[in-house]
């Protein structure tokens, strides 16, 4: 008995853990949050650098831009990607000059992205 509960308990959490990821869009939130939460590492550990937290987020950059349709997106799609390659390049260049203004930029950034993409959220009901 005490054995169902325990797999009970562990599927639940493992439920938890992965909440989003079972849709499109909450793949992208969570690539949002990735590397908005990697970033404020980045930020905080200033002037060192938490390598494993600019891997993330430069990653995190490489997945949103490999994800777009270029073709169906059309010009939005193009705009992203551009987008995405200044803060990618950003995010190396303070690796250069630690100018953490750059990072601040790029959280910047992606605050907004991310705000604009819970805007479109399909769990939200349209008015």
């Amino acid at each position: 008995m005490a054995i169902n509960q325990a797999l009970k308990s562990y599927k639940q959490s493992e439920n938890d853990y992965v909440k989003g990821i079972n849709s499109p869009h909450g793949r992208i939130t969570i690539l949002f949050d990735t590397i908005i939460s990697n970033l404020e590492k980045l930020i905080d550990n200033h002037p060192k650098t938490d390598f494993i937290s600019l891997g993330k987020c430069l990653n995190g950059i490489t997945i949103l831009s490999a994800s777009l349709n270029l073709k169906e997106g059309g010009e939005i799609a193009q705009n992203l990607v551009e987008l995405y390659e200044y803060c990618r390049k950003n995010i190396n260049n303070y690796l250069e000059d630690k100018k953490i203004e750059k990072l601040e930029e790029v959280h910047s950034i992606f605050s907004k992205l991310s705000e604009g993409w819970q805007g479109i959220s399909p769990d939200k009901k349209n008015i």
